[in-house]
């Protein structure tokens, strides 16, 4: 639930009127969200550097200390800033909107057909593409959060790597996220927020292959692969909230419930995803040959590279049924030609920002 409560105030916080706007706040928020994951991944290598444990290359019961140590600094941690965001974050109030979101309400209108009305949550189950966004950001959230649990057996399994190497490798993941969020900016502006998702996408597949593929001999040449895949990861998971926020629009009074169903599906999706993966995990292994070294493997490059692309597929149908906006844009007898044009640009860079009520409806 805290993970999710502030994401709702990202339509309130994307009044600029400049493209790419709403993903500023999306690019900051998930970096700061890895720069939190960065700090755990150093405390814990703190912890397993200056373990009592006399074993330093094999995780084992000395170290449990360790992980109880991380978990009571890391709640409280949270906790304290919990505190912070319920209590002294102000949250805009019915009717704080700035120019450009008047202006942007405005043009929905236009588009719309000037059918101006309140969306209730129940209409949200009534349109498709709430259900095509929901499939992206699910098959997103299994590309970022499945690695991040089965890199840790990866290294210490399957390329044999010592205990440490569970804290260093993810933090350079973390690390690359950080400064991957921060590309999308720049992307978005270029070639648009499909492109984008695409493009962080092929990092992940790419990333992929090279965890298939990955030598015991040459382990150091794993940092590439976790660089892709932290950079990918990060630039697919700003995208579908980006996208999350562009199909709330100005419906922003159920915004709370759009983020929360999406989140709802991630979680379900992510638990059933890691128990049909320990549930076919092979049997304990011998010192003769260890099938859980091969299963890792497999588990890196099938999860997250075949998420990406059911992610990458689910954005361009999504993109698909902006065209039909498009359509309705061009013909409207309302708008001038200039203002069809920058509607088209805007749907075409964003393909959920407008509605489209002919055939969105179920």
């Amino acid at each position: 639930m805290g993970q999710h409560t502030d994401i709702p105030l990202i339509p309130y916080s994307c009044d600029s009127g400049i493209p790419g706007k709403d993903n500023i706040p999306n690019s900051v928020r998930s970096g700061l969200t890895f720069v939190c994951g960065i700090t755990v991944y150093l405390i814990m290598w703190l912890l397993l550097h200056f373990s009592a444990s006399t074993d330093m290359d094999h995780l084992g019961p000395a170290d449990a200390g360790s992980f109880a140590n991380l978990s009571y600094i890391v709640i409280s941690i949270g906790a304290c800033f919990s505190f912070v965001f319920h209590f002294l974050v102000r949250e805009p109030r019915e009717g704080e909107k700035g120019a450009a979101t008047v202006m942007e309400e405005e043009g929905r209108h236009l588009v719309s057909g000037g059918q101006k009305h309140t969306r209730r949550i129940t209409d949200w189950f009534k349109i498709k593409k709430f259900y095509m966004v929901a499939v992206m950001y699910m098959f997103t959230r299994i590309t970022v959060n499945v690695p991040q649990v089965y890199l840790p057996l990866y290294l210490t399994e399957s390329l044999k790597l010592p205990k440490e190497s569970i804290a260093y490798y993810p933090l350079m993941m973390l690390v690359c996220s950080v400064a991957g969020s921060f590309m999308c900016r720049y992307l978005v502006n270029c070639i648009g927020k499909t492109a984008t998702y695409c493009s962080g996408a092929i990092l992940v597949i790419a990333s992929a292959f090279w965890f298939q593929f990955q030598t015991v001999t040459l382990h150091y040449t794993t940092y590439g692969a976790t660089i892709l895949i932290g950079c990918g990861g990060s630039i697919m998971l700003i995208m579908s909230l980006s996208m999350t926020a562009d199909l709330i629009g100005v419906h922003s009074d159920t915004g709370a419930f759009v983020y929360g169903a999406m989140s709802f599906l991630d979680k379900i999706s992510n638990g059933l995803t890691i128990a049909a993966i320990q549930n076919f995990h092979p049997e304990q292994c011998n010192s003769v040959s260890c099938a859980s070294a091969a299963y890792y493997r497999y588990i890196m490059f099938l999860v997250p590279g075949g998420a990406a692309v059911c992610g990458a597929v689910s954005t361009l149908i999504i993109l698909a049924g902006a065209y039909k906006c498009i359509s309705r844009t061009s013909s409207h007898p309302t708008l001038n030609f200039g203002y069809r044009s920058m509607v088209e640009r805007e749907v075409i860079s964003n393909p959920t920002s407008y509605d489209s009520n002919d055939g969105d409806k179920i």
